[in-house]
């Protein structure tokens, strides 16, 4: 009985001792965090929400460049960017005219029965929207354009110096105009004379021309006006007035002005004559 009693408790011990074995392998280590409770990283690496990312600038050169905005009405000019060099031209004017030397650039006729020199040079100034002009004549040009401007007149360049490749090619773009309207070629070539000036009997090619329009959306009419009131005051005349076509042989051209120097000017808007008439009266 002893004996049996014995074994009984030796297996019980055995019994309780294996359990706590088991027990100790399949309690958790407590130094040890699982890593479900770590964040999960995402796939683009994006910053969490509130990181402050979309307060970040965006990448430079990433938009569309958009248009300088635009100016006011275009000034005459901003830049000085001489395109020749040369000595003053001589006088070209009718032998005879009563002139000082250092005014008789001021007055070169140029016609068709005055052509330009062949040696015939000009320094002339750029103008910020690629016209040019001779540049003796640009401080005027200037003061004319700021006063026009101030009294709600915005006048703008269309036409100035030409070479006489340039003068060519507007002679020739009216001949095919007035061919393409049933014209012969000898009739279109007349007619465009009437209009265009052969190259060198142009005033374009003298850089003292200019062919005057209104700016966008101003009107080209009053602008006109206002130049034929008041030009003379800046050494400037309407080269080609309506009554006296005969005389210089081109169409009234209310756009066209010429410089002259404002003695001449004042001179010849007084008289109402035109250069060629003011010319003649001079020297004969």
């Amino acid at each position: 009985m002893k004996r049996f009693l014995g074994l009984t408790l030796i297996l019980t011990l055995l019994l309780l001792f294996c359990g706590c074995m088991i027990r100790q392998d399949t309690a958790p280590d407590a130094g040890r965090t699982q890593e479900t409770e770590q964040p999960a990283e995402t796939e683009t690496g994006a910053e969490p929400a509130g990181s402050g990312s979309e307060n970040k600038p965006a990448a430079e050169g990433t938009e569309e460049e958009t248009e300088p905005p635009e100016t006011g009405p275009e000034e005459i000019p901003a830049e000085e960017s001489e395109t020749a060099e040369s000595e003053p031209p001589e006088s070209d004017a009718e032998p005879g005219i009563e002139i000082g030397e250092d005014e008789s650039w001021k007055l070169i006729l140029v016609n068709a029965d005055h052509p330009l020199p062949e040696d015939f040079r000009v320094s002339l100034k750029a103008l910020r929207n690629g016209h040019h002009v001779d540049e003796r004549i640009y401080p005027e040009l200037q003061e004319m354009f700021d006063d026009a401007r101030a009294e709600g007149i915005y006048p703008l360049i269309n036409e100035s110096f030409r070479t006489a490749e340039r003068q060519q090619e507007i002679m020739d773009k009216y001949i095919a105009r007035y061919e393409s309207n049933g014209m012969s070629r000898a009739e279109a070539e007349a007619k465009a004379r009437t209009v265009v000036a052969l190259p060198g009997t142009s005033e374009h090619q003298l850089g003292l021309a200019l062919d005057i329009i209104a700016e966008k959306d101003a009107d080209s009419a009053a602008t006109w006006k206002w130049l034929k009131e008041n030009a003379w005051r800046y050494g400037f005349i309407l080269r080609y007035p309506a009554d006296k076509e005969e005389i210089t042989g081109i169409l009234y051209e209310p756009w066209h002005f010429r410089y002259v120097g404002k003695e001449a000017a004042k001179e010849i808007t007084e008289a109402g004559v035109c250069l060629e008439e003011y010319l003649a009266a001079k020297g004969q």
